[in-house]
């Protein structure tokens, strides 16, 4: 008998993830908080901590609440509308922004049933929607220049796809 084998799960291209981030303003998706790109706490945490600042809780790798509070509710992340399990696929058009919190509540919850669970409350603000956020990913760009030798691949990934015109 043959046993039936899943899709293995491709890594969604770092220009892809933030075409998603731009084109969705850097606001999640299902809550409509808007997202930190957690590259740029990390670099600034390097610049806090070099200027004599310790102990702060801006970025850890695990973005957990106890070491990186901010990240553990709203890093950016890119979450399938379909989810991959159900076979939803990497295309623009199935990708979204989510804040952690979301796309760890979300799992493979399919969209329309996470929608009906779980409807968004409108967020009330005197001035509306935000204009002009970009997720932190400006200082990103800024910070990583700064420190070129504490930058990894990855990070070079995304100072290359952040580059790229909106």
């Amino acid at each position: 008998m043959e046993s039936i084998r899943k899709p293995s799960r491709q890594q969604i291209p770092r220009k892809l993830q933030v075409s998603v981030f731009r084109r969705d303003r850097w606001l999640c998706r299902w809550c409509k908080k808007p997202v930190i790109f957690a590259p740029a706490m990390k670099y600034l945490q390097h610049d806090l901590a070099n200027a004599g600042y310790r102990d702060l809780a801006y970025w850890r790798p695990a973005f957990d609440r106890c070491g990186a509070p901010l990240l553990d509710e709203l890093a950016a992340a890119i979450d399938h509308v379909k989810p991959f399990s159900l076979g939803g696929t990497n295309d623009f058009d199935n990708l979204a922004t989510a804040c952690n919190k979301c796309n760890t509540k979300k799992n493979n919850t399919d969209a329309a049933k996470w929608g009906r669970d779980h409807p968004v409350k409108p967020i009330r603000s005197k001035f509306g929607e935000p204009k002009g956020w970009d997720g932190l990913s400006s200082l990103f760009l800024l910070l990583v220049e700064r420190h070129p030798g504490i930058r990894v691949s990855t990070e070079t990934d995304w100072l290359e796809a952040l580059r790229l015109p909106s």
